[in-house]
């Protein structure tokens, strides 16, 4: 296996910096979606709250493998109204689609983790937040967004895991990532080590991130 590696290790670190970089933006921008999302399905009861709970048992509901073909094959027959408004150039790009895809997904997921976060917040504390007159936005950024993390981070590192070994998928659609490497140096080589290979370095990233969320969680497990 050794052999394998050496032989095509330009390839097989392009790969493994492609899933790591989709992994990483993925869990970030959809980190980004999810909290609005999160915060109106755990304290908005009006029609933010039922967009919020439809967007996440929409995108929960969905196949991570039909939500790519959508985005990818399925957008793409717009082409002549998406050069129209300039955003041709991202939905042409199978690497963007697929970000575009992973985030939609773990935006739900995560959206989830921290609704279910910030319902586990004592009622003392937001009792405390309207007793010091914070706003409704202060309160969430100061004082309810840490401890919800807190809350969520085993979760969101689990996600993170999951969102990682989804990458896989990507190769359908023309991405190099690891697998898509993996699969073109296997139509090179007709070896199956090929995917132990592959199955080896998805096993270093997933050990990388366990590590790091460890270290992360024994800095702010005071908060949660």
């Amino acid at each position: 296996m050794l052999e394998l590696w050496f032989d095509y290790r330009e390839l097989w670190w392009s790969g493994l910096v492609t899933t790591a970089s989709l992994t990483v933006l993925a869990i970030f921008f959809g980190f980004l979606l999810a909290l609005p999302i999160g915060f109106a399905r755990s304290k908005s009861k009006g029609i933010l709250g039922w967009l919020a709970l439809g967007y996440t048992n929409l995108f929960r509901g969905m196949p991570l493998l039909v939500l790519l073909f959508l985005v990818y094959y399925g957008v793409g027959q717009f082409n002549r109204e998406l050069r129209a408004i300039g955003l041709w150039w991202f939905f042409r790009d199978a690497w963007y689609c697929g970000l575009l895809a992973l985030v939609l997904n773990t935006a739900a997921y995560q959206a989830e983790i921290i609704r279910g976060s910030l319902d586990t917040i004592s009622t003392s504390i937001q009792e405390t937040n309207q007793a010091l007159n914070l706003t409704r936005w202060t309160a969430f950024r100061r004082v309810l967004l840490p401890i919800a993390f807190a809350k969520a981070l085993p979760a969101i590192g689990n996600e993170f895991i999951l969102l990682l070994k989804a990458t896989s998928l990507l190769a359908i659609i023309t991405v190099f990532d690891l697998m898509g490497q993996a699969r073109y140096i296997f139509s090179e080589t007709f070896d199956l080590k090929v995917y132990y290979v592959a199955a080896v370095q998805y096993l270093l990233l997933v050990l990388a991130i366990e590590w790091g969320l460890r270290r992360l969680e024994a800095r702010i497990k005071w908060m949660a």
